[in-house]
């Protein structure tokens, strides 16, 4: 039942529809500006290699530069949370929320390889917590306005109502007896966010990658658990990079010499390949839509370059969301591996990858599954391989993770001395 005999939490029944309003309008003003700003340095992008413009080059690097040197005017700490850390902790600070976005909104426009989903869920989190401390400020009350905030960003975000409630549901520990009552104001937080975004934009995110039908069989069940192995081989390949750049960036000293480098590096990764900008959202559509044309052998480079291109935007200072980044990353690998085997259906090959490399390390398998099944779809038994994939996928991530903790432990310990 619902804790209707609790005063904050009607409140809070009230609040969620000026909360999903709130963020939506915020999420759309935040998503007009970059846009419009990523349009009119980027939109003459080709989808071919080396088709772009040399000088994003100095306009990357350029941006690296500013947003550093923005972070170390502000005092911003070096550590800014992602928009998962944020739903996992409940917190999303209004007093350095505002700079965060602003930051995120210069590292989108000037060609960071990073997507919208931070700033849009840290808004709607910054207003829900906003008002709950001028109202109701403690505990409980303002991480439950922090999530329905967070859930109404994420609603507009996806312009899916239900999938920004169940991811943070997910994401967030929220007690089993305490489920319903915290879904509730999310889902409608989310909904009325995802209807103002409609209203104004006149399209959703469902859909997005049409793809040919395919019908069902149970074999698919098999080859989705070895895609979700492969899924998860193409996260691991991706935290490799990732430890790689970490590496170097500790042994350049200087922060703006390694932030005009790194920037350097992502515009020219860019100009090589275009399909590697910004959140991999519409480069995702070209993907699908020209996969024939640019091969498989193209793919694969553009694969491991937006990777690149992702670990060193996380490195170099820019802010922003990589959701986005890492459904590109997957839905990419599901079209290598539809063109490389065409015995796999492709809209089973892309649907599957493409909730299951970023289902490797979010503990939200529910919600990857519903976004990828609807951006892509499908039908509802057509489904079940996604499912299946996605936690074939987490579970080999957290079997490697446990077994190299524990072998970690083992080496750390002082051997006992025999006689």
């Amino acid at each position: 039942m619902l804790p209707l005999d609790l005063p904050w939490y009607r409140r809070l029944l009230g609040f969620a529809f000026a909360i999903g309003l709130g963020g939506g309008v915020l999420g759309l003003t935040y998503l007009a500006i970059t846009n419009t700003g990523i349009d009119l340095l980027f939109g003459s992008a080709g989808t071919t290699a080396w088709s772009g413009e040399w000088w994003w080059i100095p306009l990357v690097a350029f941006g690296a530069l500013a947003v550093v040197a923005i972070r170390e005017w502000w005092n911003v700490e070096d550590h800014v949370p992602g928009a998962i850390e944020a739903i996992s902790s409940a917190r999303a600070d209004h007093k350095k929320v505002p700079g965060w976005v602003v930051l995120s909104a210069i590292s989108v426009v000037t060609g960071a390889s990073l997507g919208p989903s931070f700033a849009l869920v840290m808004m709607g989190g910054a207003l829900g917590s906003w008002i709950a401390e001028r109202r109701w400020a403690e505990g409980k009350t303002n991480r439950a306005y922090t999530l329905t905030g967070m859930a109404g960003g994420l609603g507009g975000a996806f312009t899916a109502p239900v999938f920004g409630a169940f991811m943070v549901s997910e994401i967030a520990p929220t007690p089993r007896e305490g489920y319903v009552a915290a879904i509730i104001p999310q889902l409608i937080a989310s909904t009325v966010g995802f209807a103002f975004f409609y209203l104004v934009i006149g399209r959703t995110f469902l859909g997005s990658f049409r793809l040919p039908p395919y019908d069902f069989e149970l074999g698919h069940m098999v080859v989705a658990a070895g895609l979700g192995v492969a899924a998860a081989g193409v996260l691991f390949a991706f935290v490799a990079i990732q430890s790689l750049v970490s590496w170097v960036s500790k042994r350049v000293p200087n922060r703006y010499v390694f932030a005009g480098v790194g920037g350097a590096a992502v515009g020219l990764i860019a100009v090589a390949l275009p399909l590697t900008l910004g959140s991999g959202n519409s480069q995702l559509s070209s993907v699908i839509t020209d996969s024939a044309t640019l091969g498989v052998g193209l793919l694969l480079v553009v694969l491991v370059g937006k990777m690149v291109a992702l670990a060193i935007s996380l490195s170099v200072g820019f802010i922003g969301g990589n959701v986005f980044p890492m459904m590109f990353l997957g839905g990419t690998a599901g079209t290598i591996v539809h063109l490389m085997f065409p015995g796999v259906p492709y809209a089973l090959a892309v649907s599957v990858m493409l909730a299951a490399v970023p289902g490797g390390s979010l503990r939200s398998p529910m919600s990857l599954t519903l976004i990828s099944a609807i951006t892509v779809g499908l039908g509802a038994t057509t489904v079940a391989p996604v499912a299946v994939a996605v936690v074939t996928s987490y579970v080999v991530v957290a079997t490697v993770q446990y077994l190299l903790s524990n072998r970690k432990q083992g080496t750390g310990q002082p051997r006992q001395a025999t006689s």
